[in-house]
């Protein structure tokens, strides 16, 4: 890699797992950053990789008083952002922050009451999924007839957070989607959650509701064998499913359906209670593939640049909040 000449102007805060995802594509933007993480181990991994782009600051101090820094990113866990944010934001700097941003409304609430014109952004990444747009089309086209139930399911072997329940890590991906693909979200969400782990820790959870004629479900799990992502769509005429753990064909289009027949159809009452199932072809829609990450955050800069509010502000942030925080 050729050295950056560019300034630089930018920090990254917490460089685990999901933050060093972050610097890479941040560095394939061609972006020089400075890094910060307690455990300073994580940062000289990233020095080591990426010398040419990485400058380690061994404290937040220097951050702060750095007039060059105008970004900031979190890549921090929900318990330690409340306290960064404040700081940062009071600093007047423009900030990302990866969702679900922090704990609960009350945290929320406190910054909604910060004015300024600088770029506050959550990092919901499905928003910059081509597959989850793709099937945003699907739900609001009405060719394919009224959506009549939505299903999520995100579970894994782990990685188990010990901050937030499973809700707030992994729901709070589904809810964005149902966010976006709906434009609200349901008041009323049933929960049924177990703590297996660690006591008041739900590690599995179910959301139930029911919305716009419509039922959602969503199922998520620290504690499963396999990697599952998976959304299924079942509209009047259609049904649609998309497996993200899939290398090609991740989304299906099924053209088949179930319904009851009128009564004047049939004078049996016997064959009145039976539904008709309708078969058609299926299909793999064709669809490009992107980096949702990397687009996301050439999104953000692109706010900064144009000054432009991000749809995944503080209002997305909150409606999320709005349910989870119902349900603990």
């Amino acid at each position: 890699m050729t050295k950056n000449t560019k300034k630089i102007d930018t920090a990254l805060i917490g460089c685990g797992y999901w933050g060093t995802n972050i610097a890479k594509s941040l560095i394939t933007i061609k972006r020089t950053i400075y890094v910060y993480d307690q455990n300073q181990n994580n940062c000289k991994i990233l020095k080591k990789r990426f010398s040419n782009f990485i400058n380690i600051e061994k404290n937040l101090s220097n951050i702060l008083v750095n007039k060059r820094i105008k970004n900031v990113i979190l890549a921090t866990p929900p318990s330690k952002n409340f306290k960064l944010l404040k700081i940062f934001i009071k600093n007047k700097k423009n900030i990302f922050i990866e969702k679900p941003g922090l704990k609960n409304l009350k945290e929320i609430n406190y910054f909604k009451k910060f004015k300024n014109n600088k770029i506050l952004m959550f990092g919901y990444i499905y928003m910059f999924n081509n597959y989850i747009n793709f099937i945003k089309k699907f739900v609001t086209d009405k060719k394919n007839g009224k959506v009549l139930y939505l299903k999520f399911q995100r579970q894994n072997l782990g990685p188990i957070r010990n901050d937030v329940s499973v809700s707030h890590d992994l729901s709070s991906h589904d809810l964005s989607i149902l966010y976006y693909f709906l434009g609200d979200l349901p008041k009323n969400v049933t929960e049924s959650s177990y703590s297996i782990l660690k006591k008041k820790l739900p590690d599995i959870s179910n959301l139930s509701a029911k919305f716009k004629s419509m039922y959602i479900d969503i199922h998520n799990s620290w504690l499963n064998p396999d990697k599952v992502r998976r959304i299924t769509v079942v509209t009047k005429k259609k049904m649609l499913l998309f497996d993200e753990m899939k290398k090609n064909n991740k989304i299906v289009i099924y053209n088949k359906y179930a319904e009851y027949p009128k009564i004047s159809e049939f004078n049996n009452k016997f064959f009145r209670q039976k539904a008709k199932i309708y078969f058609g072809k299926n299909y793999s829609p064709k669809v490009k593939s992107n980096n949702p990450l990397l687009d996301e955050l050439k999104y953000f800069f692109r706010c900064i640049k144009k000054n432009k509010k991000p749809f995944t502000n503080i209002d997305f942030a909150q409606k999320i909040l709005n349910v989870l925080d119902k349900l603990y």
